[in-house]
């Protein structure tokens, strides 16, 4: 059941990972030159847990961890989900919000968050806001 929030069930389609990735592998290349076709593991964090890839987790009503505007309620950061703090927006406009900083998943009212980016070959981006 893609809804129900198993780990390991992917969210979005495989046109919103290969997004993501596409999104990542660029802002790779800007950084330093690293290979565009490495493939990128995302983790989810919720209430619930620790996720290896993009989940989406069941979470009661109470438990959002960004507002109805994207921004993280725990400090009002407005951070994109490559966790970049000072990326202005690296993904494909949101389809919900038109954010460009919503990767796989729009982030507004979202109740999980990326604790950190791994791109294989050993790059490791980790999110500095997670508590």
């Amino acid at each position: 059941d893609p809804e129900g929030g198993e780990c390991g069930e992917p969210a979005g389609t495989q046109a919103d990972r290969d997004k993501a990735r596409e999104a990542v592998s660029l802002r790779r290349d800007k950084r330093g030159g690293m290979r565009v076709s490495s493939p990128v593991r995302l983790l989810c964090r919720s209430i619930v847990g620790l996720w290896s890839g993009v989940c989406r987790p069941t979470a009661g009503p109470k438990s959002k961890v960004y507002d109805s505007k994207g921004r993280l309620l725990s400090n009002n950061k407005d951070m994109c989900d490559c966790l970049d703090v000072d990326c202005m927006g690296c993904f494909y406009p949101c389809t919900d919000c038109g954010s460009r900083k919503c990767g796989v998943e729009c982030r507004c009212d979202r109740k999980w968050l990326y604790e950190q980016v791994e791109v294989e070959g050993g790059e490791i981006i980790r999110n500095k806001f997670v508590t």
